[in-house]
């Protein structure tokens, strides 16, 4: 290992611990101010839902940035086979869900689940538009971009809910602090990566990786699947 992969190594593991330490000091902090301004309801309310937003997410991202992280020399097909296969599955999956709000809505007896639940899905498809770029920061070792990504992502997104929260918005502002933390690590992996997709639309890439992927895949939906399984049966 060279010297300078090594430094990189280095200050990769200190900013990917710096900012899921800042991240979750910032986590606490903004958490305790919303629950202190919303009600316990509100947070059941985006409860009832996460699991299926985190599937979604799972089943977008389909264990890819991994699998492009553990090719020795992924190309630009591959990136860009991987990013329109996010975009395609996010955008269906997105559509998926918003036709079976009302069904999630009426198994919790919430009819106002359904918008909410509609309004939180498109968080699945701002990440569909993400995955690649942050593949190929991940696999490049830019550490530092992801680390202010999140950091600022969150800082801002979460000053957001606490001003909704003030404003009387209850859980559309817990919702809106998911998807806008989602849309601006979107947007500022965009702006940190050079790498740009282009309209060539080829999927045998993905779908090579995808037997790799797939295990990532399956094991991540177990593990949310069981973290939330109370969740779901409890409402």
């Amino acid at each position: 290992m060279s010297e300078p992969l090594k430094e990189k190594t280095a200050k990769g593991l200190l900013w990917g611990g710096l900012n899921s330490t800042v991240q979750q000091l910032l986590g606490i902090v903004f958490g305790i101010i919303l629950a202190r301004r919303l009600n316990q309801s509100d947070f059941g309310m985006i409860a009832m839902i996460t699991i299926f937003q985190l599937i979604g997410n799972d089943l977008q991202n389909s264990g890819f940035k991994v699998a492009l992280a553990n090719l020795r020399q992924p190309t630009d097909r591959d990136y860009n086979s991987v990013f329109w296969f996010n975009i395609l599955m996010g955008g269906s999956l997105y559509i998926l869900l918003f036709l079976c709000a009302p069904l999630i809505a009426s198994f919790y007896h919430i009819p106002s689940l359904t918008p909410l639940a509609r309004y939180a899905f498109l968080s699945i498809v701002f990440a569909s538009f993400g995955t690649a770029q942050s593949a190929w920061l991940f696999k490049n070792l830019r550490a530092k971009q992801q680390a202010k990504a999140g950091m600022m992502a969150v800082l801002i997104s979460s000053s957001v809910a606490v001003v909704m929260a003030y404003m009387g918005f209850a859980y559309w502002a817990l919702a809106t602090q998911t998807n806008l933390y989602i849309l601006l690590c979107t947007l500022f992996y965009w702006y940190y990566s050079p790498w740009r997709p282009t309209l060539s639309i080829d999927l045998k890439p993905a779908l090579r990786m995808f037997r790799f992927s797939v295990k990532l895949l399956i094991s991540q939906v177990l593990t949310d699947i069981n973290n939330n399984v109370l969740n779901i049966l409890l409402g």
